[in-house]
C-alpha cells in the first residue's frame, strides 16, 4: 500500500530503499562504536545548545570529557557536550519516566559547561558507559 502511494506520488522505490539502507547502516555504525551506549538525554537546568528539556533518544559515547550524542531517529546529527563533573548520585528511574529503554533504567546527572545540568538515562547495564570518564573516580572535576 505504501509503495503504491509513493509510486503514485512519483517517488522512485529505489530512492526509498537507498534511504532506508543508509539509515540502517548509520545506526549499525553508531551503535557498534567503542564505548557507545543507547539512551535518552534531556536538559535539567540551564541551557545546552542542541538539547532540550524533553527526553530525546539516541546513542552516546565519550571522547575524553566530551559526551558525543547522536540524535535519533536518523542519527545524522551529533551534539557535543563538555562535562565538568557528576552532578549527583545515579538513581533508578520511576516507572514510565523514560520509555523504550527497558524495565530497569538508571539516570545519571552531569554538570556541563556553562553551569547547566543534563540527565542521561540508560539501561542499568550501561551505567558505567554513561558515566564515561567519571565512572572510575566518581565525582571528579576536570578543572582540578
Amino acid at each position: 500500500m505504501l509503495i503504491a502511494l509513493l509510486a503514485v506520488l512519483g517517488v522512485d522505490v529505489m530512492v526509498v530503499v537507498a534511504l532506508l539502507a543508509a539509515v540502517l547502516a548509520r545506526r549499525r555504525w553508531v551503535s557498534h562504536r567503542p564505548g557507545a551506549f543507547k539512551g535518552a538525554i534531556r536538559v535539567v537546568e540551564g541551557r545546552v545548545p542542541g538539547l532540550g528539556g524533553k527526553w530525546r533518544r539516541g546513542y552516546g559515547r565519550w571522547v575524553r570529557d566530551v559526551l558525543v550524542w547522536e540524535k535519533a531517529p536518523f542519527l545524522f546529527r551529533s551534539e557535543f557536550v563538555l562535562a565538568d563533573e557528576v552532578a549527583g548520585p545515579a538513581r533508578t528511574a520511576e516507572p514510565g519516566e523514560v520509555k523504550r529503554l527497558g524495565k530497569s533504567v538508571t539516570i545519571v546527572s552531569l554538570a556541563v559547561e556553562g553551569g547547566a545540568r543534563i540527565a542521561v538515562a540508560v539501561a542499568s547495564g550501561a551505567r558505567e558507559a554513561a558515566l564515561g570518564p567519571f565512572a572510575v573516580h566518581g565525582r571528579r572535576s576536570r578543572r582540578t
